[in-house]
């Protein structure tokens, strides 16, 4: 019988081109940069999407505060602080990942494309400005200074989250069959994140047509059936990909441990598209925006009913798998625990928003059943994704005060040409 090292030696995935023939073509592809750089420099050639999952997560941990079924005084008050973070790292950081591309343009493109993990990375841009969306939604538009502009104008932000999220699906998927060959065996767990993408636009539709001040329903209606749409998406393409992902845990086992905390990331594409379905829903029946709109045989208040009552059931369906992964992601942690080899990573901050796709499902639930169960399971669970944000924060700033991450003053592309000797390349 063949071990599973021996079935693990096969040949890893390879771009299908080479920097030798574009340098030939393009001199400026070869990378002549200084081995020590400026803090500046550093910052910004190095940066990568990945750090706008501090606004997913500083997002989604504000849209469970706001919808908490316990509410006590000052919550919202934490909430609209929690969505201030976002808005401040989200602007901070769009404006230093733009001078990325336009400082380096070329070869900045070229490494977001010829690696995997930054490509599967980039739709993290999307979303978290996505949660921006539910920032405007929630509190800005129902402020006493806010009213029915701002919803125009979170309406105006959800259609340009929508051509931009799917435009990132078509973007990462296709960039990846063209400049990769990824084996099964081989298959990131972070390629699940345009899926997620699109989930989070359905839910955010929900969001909206829910929550937002005086919204119409000629406002409304057309978002959530861009949203159905955009939940379909979302619901299918995350099983095509867990059957490759289950299949490459099965072959190869648990992620190395700076990549376990990848496995929550699992829970995404579920928990998503439960809470997308039950707000979508809710917005049809409960709100009324169907019967409001009233027009051929879908878009009637008669079928508004039947509608939510099938996105509840197909929800719960959702969170029992959703709730199957975030097992499975919480028994590769105890694994690592128990074999002494955990250790904290950038990764770390994959844990937070899919748990809080779940967390969200699961606060729809109690609200719909009037489930006590469901309401307790929701706070505990917001208290976990709190307590695990202050941990990152500890963490990364730690490591940011050493040098070791956000901005590493030495150039890992010529440290490597160094211990190589092998030209620099643009990745």
């Amino acid at each position: 019988m063949e071990s599973k090292s021996s079935r693990d030696d096969g040949p890893q995935p390879q771009c299908t081109g080479t920097y030798d023939e574009e340098e030939e073509q393009n001199p400026d592809m070869i990378y002549n940069g200084p081995l020590t750089r400026s803090a500046f420099r550093a910052l910004v050639q190095d940066f990568s999407p990945i750090w706008f999952t501090w606004c997913m997560n500083a997002g989604v941990i504000a849209t469970l505060l706001h919808q908490l079924p316990y509410q006590f005084r000052g919550l919202r008050v934490l909430s609209t602080i929690a969505f201030m973070i976002d808005l401040i790292l989200y602007l901070i950081f769009s404006v230093i990942y733009i001078l990325h591309f336009v400082m380096y343009r070329q070869r900045a493109y070229k490494e977001l494309i010829d690696n995997t993990l930054e490509l599967c990375l980039f739709p993290c841009w999307s979303i978290a400005f996505m949660t921006l969306v539910s920032f405007v939604t929630l509190t800005v538009s129902e402020a006493p200074w806010g009213g029915h502009p701002f919803t125009v104008v979170a309406s105006v932000m959800w259609w340009i989250a929508a051509t931009w999220s799917f435009g990132m699906l078509l973007f990462v998927f296709s960039n990846l069959i063209q400049q990769h060959t990824i084996f099964d065996r081989h298959l990131p767990t972070l390629i699940i994140i345009p899926a997620v993408g699109v989930a989070t636009l359905a839910a955010v539709g929900g969001v909206f047509a829910c929550f937002a001040h005086n919204v119409s329903a000629g406002l409304a209606v057309p978002i959530i059936i861009m949203s159905l749409c955009a939940v379909g998406v979302g619901i299918f393409l995350g099983m095509i990909l867990y059957t490759y992902l289950f299949q490459q845990l099965l072959a190869k086992g648990w992620p190395a441990p700076p990549m376990t905390a990848t496995l929550f990331i699992l829970v995404g594409p579920m928990g998503q598209s439960a809470a997308a379905l039950q707000l979508l829903g809710s917005a049809a029946s409960t709100h009324g925006l169907f019967g409001g709109y009233d027009r051929g045989f879908f878009l009637t208040e008669s079928a508004a009913a039947s509608m939510q009552a099938t996105c509840i059931f197909l929800a719960l369906l959702m969170t029992g798998l959703g709730a199957v992964w975030l097992g499975f992601a919480l028994v590769a942690m105890a694994h690592r625990i128990t074999n002494r080899d955990l250790i904290w990573a950038p990764t770390w901050n994959a844990i937070i928003f899919p748990t809080g796709t779940l967390t969200t499902a699961t606060l729809l639930l109690g609200t719909n059943l009037d489930s006590a169960f469901f309401k307790v399971v929701t706070v505990i669970q917001l208290i976990f994704l709190i307590l695990v944000f202050f941990i990152n924060a500890a963490f990364t700033l730690l490591k940011i005060w050493r040098g070791e991450l956000l901005i590493v003053r030495e150039d890992p592309r010529l440290k490597q040409q160094a211990m190589t000797g092998e030209k620099p390349k643009a990745t």
